[in-house]
């Protein structure tokens, strides 16, 4: 018997824009809100990305994006970023 999948959507915490849908196996899931560092079409920059499981979770992620309660991380994202390419 196959596992089963559901699509879990990327959020930039920089933009706060969609960057990517993910299958997920159920019996493989994260906590809520778990961030992944992956490549912001919109930022032009490899960010952390917050994993949403659904429409519920993607607007609490707007809510808190809107209110400025992901600054700090961006700018720490964007800190550990720029440390591997200043050696370009």
């Amino acid at each position: 018997m196959r596992n089963r999948n559901e699509i879990h959507d990327f959020y930039c915490i920089k933009c706060g824009n969609k960057v990517l849908s993910l299958p997920r196996q159920v019996s493989h899931q994260y906590k809520k809100h778990h961030m992944k560092k992956l490549w912001c079409y919109k930022c032009k920059c490899e960010i952390n990305c917050v994993e949403c499981k659904n429409d519920q979770e993607a607007y609490d992620f707007r809510e808190k994006w809107l209110a400025g309660e992901y600054l700090e991380a961006v700018e720490e994202s964007l800190k550990e970023c720029n440390n591997g390419v200043d050696n370009l």
